[in-house]
């Protein structure tokens, strides 16, 4: 089995060594780590390069969250698999590779993602959010679960994620989007008879606290995304109902909480679609 890791990074001097480090200690060790640095101007790049990485420069301007990515695999179509990471991310521990990887163990997987847990810096919504979104029990997803799951079959993370190549490349790869690259493609394999498999076991430390203003603006991105891929609401269904389920999961206490510090992000969703 041969993989490799790949990592866009932008001014990450804060985080990224302590990733490439966990990297280093892993029990399972990649051809190579594929930095796609988007001109930093601090000393990301030169972090990189103690470690070792191959490291791939492009234009601030010309990022875009699957067509980098795609670069990343266009440019090692010989290996069997890519792993995803981002910048602020911190592997659990010396196994959490190699337990992601041992999803392949399961028949017709294409793609793995791991289980993201927050950290104290974290805010209440993004503790929220994540506890709903990464349960601590595995679950392998396929075409069958879409009445199941709706649109949560489809729901993947390349915060920490892991794909097989070919099965990558026979949908086309990522498309152009500033949004969700990791979902629509997601959304392709699953549609075309493959299974994504949610591993529990493989953890990963993943705090991004956002400001109001972040928060709307993410908000937005969410919503074009669903409105220029009209075909993903009408396979697996609209996203309010996802939201209207982890709403149900909270005491009333915390669910006036929890709508008070998500408007931004509900108001920036409906302004786009």
């Amino acid at each position: 089995m041969s993989f490799i890791i790949i990592i866009p990074t932008y001014n990450g001097c804060n985080t990224i060594e302590r990733l490439l480090k966990s990297i280093k200690e892993q029990s399972v060790v990649p051809a190579k780590i594929c930095i796609i640095d988007s001109s930093s101007t601090d000393n990301t790049v030169e972090i990189c390069r103690k470690y070792g990485c191959d490291i791939t420069i492009i234009n601030k301007n010309s990022f875009n969250h699957g067509l980098t990515r795609q670069m990343g695999i266009d440019k090692n179509k010989n290996y069997d698999y890519a792993v995803f990471m981002t910048q602020d991310i911190l592997l659990y521990d010396n196994n959490t590779l190699e337990t992601l990887l041992s999803s392949f163990n399961h028949e017709d997987v294409s793609i793995a993602y791991g289980r993201q847990l927050t950290d104290e810096t974290s805010s209440f919504i993004e503790k929220v959010s994540r506890q709903f979104n990464y349960p601590p029990h595995s679950i392998i997803k396929s075409k069958d679960d879409i009445e199941k799951y709706g649109i949560s079959t489809a729901f993947c993370s390349d915060s920490f994620a892991v794909y097989k190549i070919k099965d990558l490349l026979s949908i086309g790869g990522f498309p152009e989007t500033d949004f969700a690259e990791d979902m629509l493609a997601a959304a392709k394999i699953i549609l075309m008879g493959k299974k994504i498999y949610y591993n529990a076991d493989a953890e990963i430390i993943h705090s991004h606290p956002y400001s109001i203003k972040s928060e709307y603006t993410r908000g937005k991105a969410i919503g074009k995304m669903h409105k220029e891929n009209k075909w993903l609401i009408d396979t697996f269904g609209r996203a309010e109902s996802k939201g209207k389920e982890l709403l149900h999961s909270l005491p009333f206490h915390k669910k006036i909480l929890y709508m008070l510090q998500a408007l931004p992000k509900f108001l920036g969703y409906k302004r786009e679609i």
